[in-house]
């Protein structure tokens, strides 16, 4: 079934370099997955992690220090 699987969860993975890494961790049954992280003006700023199987477990982090801004 298309769009079967979990919502995208967001984690805090922890303190590291002065900053905070975020990961978002996603299952879906769609055969190309696309991860994207945005600011809070929407703004993309890391580009996409795409797989290409059946079913797609997908995961990406992010490291965000100071100034970076406070949402994505």
């Amino acid at each position: 079934s298309a769009g079967g699987g979990h919502d995208p969860l967001l984690v805090l993975d922890g303190y590291e370099d002065d900053g905070i890494r975020l990961k978002c961790c996603s299952e879906r049954l769609f055969s190309e997955v696309q991860v994207l992280w945005t600011d809070g003006r929407g703004a993309n700023i890391t580009g996409t992690l795409t797989t290409a199987t059946t079913t797609a477990n997908a995961s990406s982090s992010i490291l965000l220090k100071p100034g970076d801004g406070n949402s994505v």
